[in-house]
């Protein structure tokens, strides 16, 4: 124990001295360089830097008020507390100190609000774009608040409200972006169109002709002027653009020439093949449509719950059993119509059971490829254990974890083991060779767990068969026995 305590103790002696060592080596390495320097003429004596005599101006800076913080339980001041403001002031705070007398800290205020207003504008062309008037007259407030001098942004609130039918709004922005720019053509046809729609023709075409003054070519301009003027009438005429106007006596006198009424006769169009398949026309279908009703004209009775059986493809009506039958028509004659037979089967659907092997013969029967043509099958050949065997018979063993991949659920897999004990000196591949492939199907150890006691005691006596019958051995059966979970 001394000499593990004594070789720890040299060890650290040693790493003790080797930094010293280090050390003085760096410091002979830097005495050497310096003095090399100072023998070549380029020694540099470190030291502190000369202060200037000549004296800097110091920016003036603003001293900031102590703000009197408010206090989290005094309820009163939050409701007065201003936040837009408060906002603001942070923005403005983020530009850095301002003098007094500086025009430039005002341009950049000016450029920032600039830009903020064109950020709106843009948000809300996207809005008109979408059709979002709403929302666009709401970008375009801001951009107003913002920056006040601007023709565009009255302009094109002006549009969202023409197209809201806000016509009296609408012919307010135009007007006060005219006021910012008298050759704002855009601004004039709109203020002309909500002109014309409020009844004001000659202030309209007033726009209108001063819009041609600006741009000559302007089509749609001319178009909508001769609407006007056809409107108004001839020359000097009073306009007819009040509609709520009462009539003059002379207008009263003069009756207008009734015009006949053209007749056109109806002829109705042949329907569509799109609209003859829809409506089941040469087909001996009978067509379920939609029925439309209000709320207060629909029925207030429960829902009936209706069971739904499913019929194998190529077989119209399923067979049912005699005594289901005799059962549901206790106490009727012979001469029972169709329609009743029918009531009655759809009423007891939860008897009725499909004879498949009358429907499908085994020769008939393909192998599945998937889970879901498997289920398809398995499910049409339901009431019929011999029918179900011959259709495991025909699957190949070694394509059952293919086919069933994660898709296996363990209900099935207990019809799957009662099918296979029934009938289990039928297999020509062998009844080992199924109950192996199972053992190889994704998640089996999960679907193992909740395997019934009936299901596992069918496994046993399958086991069982499998060593006296096909001679399969010891270890493969303990295998198995562990797998099913013995």
């Amino acid at each position: 124990m001394d000499k593990v305590f004594e070789i720890q103790k040299n060890a650290r002696d040693n790493v003790k001295s080797l930094q010293t060592y280090l050390t003085d080596l760096q410091n002979w390495e830097s005495e050497m360089k310096r003095k090399e320097a100072a023998l070549n003429g380029n020694f540099e004596q470190d030291l502190p830097p000369v202060r200037s005599k000549t004296r800097k101006e110091r920016p003036i800076q603003v001293k900031k008020k102590q703000l009197n913080r408010i206090s989290s339980s005094d309820y009163s001041s939050w409701e007065k507390f201003d936040v837009d403001k408060a906002c603001e002031e942070v923005d403005m705070a983020e530009m850095g100190p301002m003098s007094l007398d500086s025009k430039q800290s005002e341009q950049e205020k000016q450029e920032k609000l600039r830009e903020e207003a064109q950020y709106e504008k843009e948000r809300g062309n996207t809005f008109v774009k979408q059709e979002k008037w709403d929302d666009a007259i709401s970008c375009y407030n801001r951009a107003i608040e913002l920056v006040k001098n601007d023709a565009i942004y009255y302009a094109n609130r002006g549009l969202c409200y023409l197209k809201k039918d806000s016509l009296h709004q609408a012919e307010k922005d135009c007007t006060e972006a005219l006021k910012l720019d008298s050759t704002y053509v855009k601004a004039l046809q709109r203020r002309a169109t909500a002109r014309e729609k409020l009844g004001s023709l000659r202030s309209a075409s007033a726009d209108l002709h001063e819009v041609l003054k600006l741009e000559p070519n302007n089509v749609a301009a001319r178009k909508q002027l001769e609407t006007i003027k056809a409107r108004m009438g001839t020359k000097g005429s009073k306009s007819k653009s009040s509609p709520l106007s009462t009539p003059t006596l002379e207008s009263k006198s003069i009756t207008p020439i009734e015009s006949k009424p053209k007749v056109v006769e109806i002829t109705t169009a042949e329907s569509t093949p799109q609209e003859k398949w829809k409506n089941g026309v040469g087909e001996n279908i009978t067509v379920i449509k939609t029925v439309k009703k209000p709320p207060h004209l629909r029925s207030k009775r429960a829902l009936k719950h209706i069971t739904i059986q499913e019929i194998p493809l190529g077989c119209t009506v399923p067979k049912v059993e005699a005594k289901t039958i005799d059962n549901l028509a206790q106490g009727d004659t012979n001469n029972n119509s169709d329609e009743t037979k029918d009531c009655a089967l759809s009423a007891k659907g939860d008897n009725i059971e499909i004879n498949s092997t009358e429907i499908k013969s085994m020769d008939k029967m393909v192998p599945p490829v998937n889970s879901v043509q498997f289920m398809n099958e398995w499910k049409c050949l339901k009431g019929s254990v011999e029918a179900r065997s011959n259709y495991l018979n025909i699957i190949d063993p070694s394509n059952i974890p293919s086919i069933f991949a994660n898709a296996l659920e363990s209900d099935v897999l207990s019809e799957l083991l009662s099918v296979l004990y029934e009938f289990k000196d039928r297999y020509t591949r062998g009844l080992s060779l199924y109950l192996q492939a199972f053992t190889r199907v994704k998640r089996f150890s999960a679907l193992a767990m909740f395997l019934a006691d009936n299901d596992k005691l069918l496994v046993n006596k399958m086991l069982v068969h499998c060593k006296t019958k096909e001679g399969l051995s010891d270890d493969k059966i303990n295998e198995l026995k562990n797998k099913y979970e013995f």
